[in-house]
């Protein structure tokens, strides 16, 4: 009886395909996607859940490939490899352990590394038996993988020229949108406006007049995807005018996730984007993302850093007649940051802030039009003030949604040397959050980037 499986004759019927034609297999390909798809399918087959005592859960194929490079580090370790595997792990494009995967094997068809990822498994059959069910995967059977190499081994013979840095929607599917790379001249202003959707820099205003306009480059329902080098997933909105504020006087390297697929249908992922925050052309597009992970029940792991999880669409705060805010908060105190006023910073100021041992201040943290002012309540001493062009973040831990924090420095942020963590405890987690969508709002009136 022959030892087969439907999923390694779909794989040899991809191959034979791919074979018959010497041209490269680029983004557009029809046959990438289906591909892709396919060893992803034999990668999760018969994959073991992890069990613990709080129960199992589902575990993802980049789990153990990310450990390949500590098994085999008193070995001969494929350089390529390990950079590789290095470089997904560093990807701040991906959130997901599905999308880091998707991104691995993406660089691994570029680089070919599947022989040597699989051949590992073939070789250590105690690691594929701890990951992989004996009689319910490929992985896991010793014949199944030995026709696997022998396909991936013909695979080899194909060229991919792939786009990798378009990884931004591998979280949610394998179906890349179009990306676009541009390289505009220094400027105060680029013309667009953002507004946050799913950590995702969604496009809502253009100036057709401005650099990044002319010519339709950029257009409204866009995502930013990279800005100078940096990667805009997950930033937030002020995280993006700091990342521009940081470049302020070099050309401005933008690279830009388009709204439409080549054949003019609007790519499925951003479509509800769009129609989160109100885009809506009543355009139907056949790129939809797979089931297993629609965008609508999509949430971003992110790291316990300053970025607000909820940050779905941008609050509107309540202000009195003047345009001020006031709210009774307790001040933990500042931490200091050095020249680092990153975003990312947050996270270090919070929770340094929370494990000191110092005592607490009530405070009313006043909220301008342009500045903001924190003022002790017994005392009535202003303690700080800052102007809004001053703070370059604010944000809070997913792990202490109470305490929130904006970091500050000396002078315009782009040009201060010394930041500062201001950090506080709310009352709850939703005053909490409403409060720093006003500050970040006051922090996007004041600035140029608009």
């Amino acid at each position: 009886m022959s030892v087969s499986d439907p999923l390694l004759k779909k794989l040899k019927a991809f191959v034979l395909a791919l074979r018959s034609k010497a041209e490269p297999v680029t983004d557009s390909h029809t046959l990438l996607c289906p591909l892709c798809e396919n060893i992803e399918s034999i990668l999760l087959k018969g994959l073991k859940a992890n069990i613990s005592w709080l129960g199992s859960s589902k575990t993802e194929y980049w789990t153990w490939i990310s450990k390949i490079p500590a098994l085999l580090e008193q070995n001969r370790v494929n350089p390529l490899l390990s950079m590789s595997i290095t470089a997904v792990k560093k990807c701040e494009k991906t959130k997901r352990d599905r999308g880091r995967g998707r991104n691995f094997v993406r660089i691994a068809l570029m680089k070919k590394l599947l022989v040597s990822v699989i051949t590992f498994m073939k070789d250590n059959t105690e690691f594929a038996q701890l990951h992989y069910d004996g009689f319910d995967s490929i992985i896991g059977n010793e014949i199944l993988t030995e026709i696997f190499l022998s396909l991936l081994h013909e695979l080899q013979q194909v060229t991919f020229s792939l786009q990798l840095k378009n990884a931004s929607f591998l979280d949610i599917c394998w179906d890349l949108p179009v990306n676009k790379q541009y390289e505009f001249v220094p400027s105060d202003d680029l013309g667009l406006d953002i507004r946050t959707v799913k950590g995702y820099p969604l496009v809502t205003q253009v100036d057709p007049n401005s650099v990044a306009g002319e010519d339709g480059k950029v257009c409204v329902g866009d995502v930013l995807d990279e800005m100078c080098g940096a990667s805009l997933r997950g930033v937030g909105k002020s995280g993006v005018y700091y990342i521009f504020h940081q470049h302020e006087g070099q050309p401005v390297q933008l690279s830009v996730i388009k709204a439409q697929n080549k054949d003019g249908s609007l790519y499925g992922p951003i479509g509800q984007l769009r129609g989160i925050v109100g885009i809506n052309d009543g355009e139907k597009s056949p790129s939809t993302p797979d089931t297993s992970s629609p965008l609508a029940d999509f949430e971003d792991r992110l790291p316990p850093e300053a970025i607000l999880p909820e940050e779905i669409v941008d609050e509107v705060p309540v202000h009195d007649s003047e345009g001020r805010a006031s709210y009774k908060t307790i001040y933990l105190g500042k931490s200091y940051l050095g020249k680092d006023g990153r975003v990312n910073m947050i996270e270090q100021g919070v929770a340094e802030m929370i494990n000191r041992s110092m005592e607490k201040q009530n405070v009313i943290l006043e909220l301008g039009e342009k500045e903001l002012y924190i003022t002790e309540v017994t005392s009535n001493k202003v303690l700080v003030q800052h102007l809004y062009t001053e703070i370059s973040a604010c944000g809070r831990r997913t792990d202490a949604l109470k305490n929130f924090a904006f970091i500050a420095g000396e002078t315009y942020c782009s040009l201060a040397k010394e930041f500062y963590c201001h950090v506080f405890e709310a009352v709850s987690p939703e005053e909490a959050k409403v409060i720093l969508c006003t500050i970040a709002q006051g922090f996007d009136r004041t600035h140029l980037m608009t």
